[in-house]
C-alpha cells in the first residue's frame, strides 16, 4: 500500500472498515502493524519492503530497520 506497518497500524485504527475491506481482498489478508518496512535507495526511491516477525512488533521493527541499513539503504517504518 505503500506505508511502512507503522503508518498501516495508525491508519487501521482510525479507518477499521477499510481495513477489513482489504483484509478480504487480499489472499493471504494483511495485517498492519510494526515490523512491515519500506526499503528506499539514499535518494529516497522505493526499492522494496521487508517483514519481519517472530518478537513483539517494535522488536520485529528494529530488526527490519538494522537489516536494511546493514544494506546500506534507507529504512522507512511510516513513522
Amino acid at each position: 500500500m505503500g506505508f511502512g506497518g507503522r503508518e498501516l497500524a495508525k491508519r487501521a485504527q482510525a479507518v477499521p472498515a477499510f481495513f477489513t475491506a482489504v483484509s478480504a481482498i487480499f489472499p493471504s489478508g494483511i495485517v498492519p502493524v510494526l515490523g512491515g518496512v519500506l526499503i528506499r535507495s539514499q535518494e529516497g526511491a522505493l526499492l522494496g519492503a521487508v517483514g519481519v516477525s517472530g518478537d513483539t512488533s517494535d522488536n520485529d521493527e528494529v530488526c527490519a530497520v538494522a537489516g536494511i541499513a546493514a544494506a546500506g539503504l534507507v529504512a522507512d517504518t511510516g513513522a
